[in-house]
């Protein structure tokens, strides 16, 4: 079976804390994206995982088959094939994405069921959002905890800039410092605006924030380079996850295309998306 896999845009981010586990607290709002991933499951002999783009690592999904197989109590046996369109280590979701569409397919290949959003906290920290299915969400914890939130009354558009680079998150966080914070309020306001039904483009951009932006740009120096140049031409963007893809909130499409012909002219990659798709 194939399921579509979708990117996300965190478009808040609040770093809160460290855990006694190591990871950080966060508070986030999730949406999905319209960038999306084509995962293909299939019964198997033994575990294949096909990634079309090269995968430094373990394959995420690769270890959804090993932790769902384990819950299920069965061999880790699957063919998953994976078909990029999402940038990899480029703070949209694309692996985490690809291992919870793996878990869904296998779930009901496998006639397991079992509580994806548990079980893929033990995969990764942004697989829980896409096990739980929702297109916007509140995610805390390190991002085993997912909250639905209703979805924008009309569509959303806006311009994300695809950066041909990579940028690890642990050299994020290795970068952050306890003075970068600043975004929990913002990320608040923005949860109150969803569950209130009054999500506009400008109540985004109001409180559009990452507490990673200050640590991502001292790891890459583009992002600096790409918020100034975009500012320049009255165009505000913001960082999604751990960087380096920024993205720009746009009034409708006929504003997304205009905003992306000002980037695409100012030389950055610029593709106009939906979010809570």
């Amino acid at each position: 079976m194939r399921i579509a896999a979708p990117g996300k845009l965190n478009l808040a981010l609040a770093v809160v804390g460290k855990r006694d586990d190591g990871y950080h607290e966060l508070r986030s709002v999730f949406v999905t994206l319209d960038l999306m991933d084509s995962v293909r499951v299939a019964p198997h002999k033994r575990l294949e995982v096909r990634n079309s783009l090269p995968i430094d690592g373990e394959d995420l999904a690769e270890r959804a088959v090993k932790t769902l197989a384990r819950a299920a109590g069965r061999d880790p046996h699957a063919f998953v094939s994976i078909h990029k369109r999402i940038p990899v280590a480029a703070g949209l979701g694309g692996g985490s994405s690809d291992a919870a569409a793996t878990m869904r397919g296998l779930a009901t290949l496998w006639g397991v069921d079992a509580d994806l959003i548990r079980i893929g906290a033990l995969v990764g920290s942004d697989v829980p959002f896409f096990a739980s299915g929702a297109k916007a969400a509140f995610v805390s914890g390190r991002g085993e905890q997912v909250r639905p939130l209703p979805a924008p009354r009309e569509p959303m558009h806006v311009v994300v800039l695809r950066p041909p680079l990579r940028l690890r998150t642990a050299e994020v966080f290795s970068a952050f410092a306890l003075s970068d914070r600043g975004a929990a309020a913002r990320v608040d306001s923005l949860v109150a605006a969803f569950e209130e039904q009054r999500v506009t483009p400008d109540v985004v951009r109001t409180f559009a924030a990452n507490d990673l932006l200050a640590a991502a740009e001292r790891r890459c120096e583009a992002i600096t380079t790409w918020r100034v140049a975009a500012a320049e031409r009255g165009i505000p963007l913001f960082l999604t996850g751990s960087g380096p893809t920024l993205f720009a909130v746009a009034d409708d499409r006929a504003d997304a295309l205009r905003i992306a012909r000002i980037l695409k002219r100012a030389g950055m990659r610029a593709h106009v998306h939906q979010i809570c798709m």
